[in-house]
C-alpha cells in the first residue's frame, strides 16, 4: 500500500475552500457546526456529482445549496446574494441561479480536481519505474473516487497505450468486498507486499566510524551503542502468508532479569536510530521475565513474527526460562 493526499476527500477539501471562498469562511463554518445534517446533505450531493461525465464532456454541474445556507449567506452578507456573488466570484465558470445553485462549468469542476488528478498520475509512473511492476498489464481502478469519470478519463490518456485501465462494477465496494471475502477465504491472498518497516530498538557493538559519541554506553566492560534499531521487515518486502521469522538476540548484562522488547514503525525504511525524527514514537512493546541467569549474558532472546493476516503477530521467547510474551503489529499501520 502506498501512496498520498490523492484520493477522493481531497477534492471534497477542494470544493469546501471554493465555498469558503465565495461565500465567506465564517459561514461555512456556521453552517458546519450548527446544522451538520444538511452538511452532510450537502457534501453527498457533490459526492453523487462527482462521479458523473458533466464536467468531462464540458457541461455544467449543479449543485442545490439549502435555504438554511443561503439564508446565512445573506444574513451575513447582504440582502442581494447574487450580486454578492457575482461581485466576488473571479471564475467566470462559476455562477450562483437562483439563489439556490451553485453551477459549476467544466473548467471550474476540472480544477477541484487538478492537484488530486497530478498527485496520482505522478505516484504512478513512480511507482512503475520499480522492477517489481515490470509485467504488468491490467490497471484496476477500485473505491469509491475509482467511480469519477475524470479519473478513469486521466488515466485511459495516460496509460492505455501501455496497460488495459478495467473498472469493475460497482468499484466503490470492490474494497470491501475483498476484505469480506479475505475473511472468509483467507488463502485466497498468497502474499503481501509490506506498506510499514518494523523494527526494535537493541544495543549494538560501538563502532566510532559510524555510531554517534552520544550514544556510546559502556557495561560490564563492553562498549555499546544504545537506541540502534534493529529492522525486522521492510518497506516493500513481499511476505507470504503464514510466513515466520525469527531473530535471536542476547542480554548486554550477565545479571538481566527481564526484557524489554520496544517496537516503532519508522516511515523511512533505511532510518538507523531510534530518536531519528522520521522513527516516530513507540507503537508498543512487549516485557519478557528472565528469572534464570546462571548463563550470564550467554542467553538468547527470540523474536518471532508471524504474516497471517492483516495483523503481524510477535511473540519474543526467553529460550533458557521459556516465558513468552506476545503483541500484535497493525498491517496497516503507517507512521507519516
Amino acid at each position: 500500500m502506498t501512496g498520498g493526499p490523492y484520493g477522493g476527500t481531497k477534492v471534497d477539501e477542494e470544493f469546501v475552500s471554493l465555498l469558503k471562498k465565495f461565500f465567506g469562511t465564517n459561514v461555512v463554518e456556521i453552517f458546519r457546526a450548527n446544522y451538520p445534517g444538511e452538511w452532510l446533505e450537502l457534501m453527498n450531493e457533490f459526492e453523487m456529482k462527482k462521479r458523473g461525465r458533466r464536467a468531462s464532456e464540458g457541461e455544467t454541474t449543479r449543485i442545490r445549496l439549502s435555504r438554511t445556507f443561503t439564508s446565512l449567506v445573506s444574513e451575513h452578507g447582504g440582502h442581494d446574494l447574487a450580486e454578492r456573488f457575482a461581485s466576488s466570484c473571479a471564475v467566470d465558470d462559476v455562477k450562483f441561479v437562483r439563489n439556490e445553485y451553485l453551477c459549476l462549468g467544466s473548467t471550474a469542476m476540472k480544477k477541484l480536481f487538478d492537484s488530486v488528478i497530478k498527485g496520482i498520475m505522478e505516484h504512478l509512473k513512480n511507482l512503475l519505474k520499480s522492477r517489481a511492476l515490470k509485467r504488468v498489464e491490467f490497471f484496476f481502478l477500485v473505491g469509491g473516487f475509482a467511480e469519477s469519470v475524470l479519473l478513469q478519463d486521466a488515466i485511459k490518456k495516460q496509460f492505455s497505450s501501455q496497460f488495459t485501465v478495467l473498472v469493475p462494477n460497482n468499484a466503490g465496494i470492490a474494497v470491501v468486498q475483498g476484505a469480506v471475502m479475505f475473511g472468509q477465504r483467507p488463502g485466497i491472498i498468497a502474499s503481501r507486499k509490506m506498506s510499514t518497516t518494523y523494527g526494535i530498538e537493541v544495543y549494538s557493538l560501538f563502532d566510532a566510524s559510524i555510531h554517534p559519541i552520544d550514544k556510546k554506553e559502556e557495561l560490564e566492560g563492553v562498549t555499546y551503542c544504545k537506541g540502534c534499531l534493529s529492522v525486522l521487515v521492510k518497506e516493500g518486502e513481499v511476505v507470504q502468508v503464514e510466513e515466520r521469522r525469527h531473530f535471536t538476540y542476547a542480554p548486554t548484562t550477565s545479571g538481566q532479569t527481564s526484557f524489554e522488547v520496544e517496537f516503532y514503525a519508522p516511515s523511512n525504511p533505511n532510518a538507523k536510530f531510534t530518536t531519528d525524527p522520521e522513527v516516530g514514537p513507540s507503537i508498543g512493546k512487549v516485557i519478557v521475565s528472565s528469572p534464570d541467569i546462571s548463563k550470564g549474558k550467554d542467553r538468547e532472546i527470540s523474536v518471532c513474527l508471524y504474516f497471517g493476516g492483516t495483523e503481524i503477530e510477535v511473540t519474543v521467547i526467553d529460550v533458557t526460562s521459556k516465558n513468552t510474551g506476545t503483541a500484535s503489529l497493525d498491517f496497516l499501520y503507517k507512521h507519516t
